[in-house]
């Protein structure tokens, strides 16, 4: 099996970033204990770096990394990634964009 890589970028309200600092790290918590989760990790811009300029303080990026497709399959279709389906109009201010890798 080859790994599988994904890096998601959210774009939380601004007049709602704890409702979705809350919410994703409950998504956090539950993803890291699934089978193949080798990283889950959110993070935001950080300022004061060359290029740092680029980057949308208010975009946050997602890193996962999965022994499988398989595995982050079956992670899309638990319990806790549907409860975030159906709640996260609420704090996000426009769709999740996914960019999907494998190693080269």
């Amino acid at each position: 099996m080859e790994s599988f890589y994904l890096i998601a970028t959210l774009k939380p309200r601004h007049d709602k970033l704890a409702e979705a600092a809350a919410a994703l790290h409950e998504l956090m918590l539950a993803t890291k204990a699934e089978a193949g989760c080798e990283l889950y990790d959110l993070v935001m811009g950080a300022d004061g770096f060359e290029g740092s300029s680029s980057v949308d303080p208010g975009d946050w990026l997602m890193i996962e990394k999965w022994a499988s497709r398989a595995d982050w399959d079956a992670h899309m279709a638990s319990a806790h990634v549907r409860h975030m389906g159906s709640v996260q109009n609420e704090f996000l201010r426009e769709p999740t964009e996914l960019r999907f890798y494998v190693p080269n």
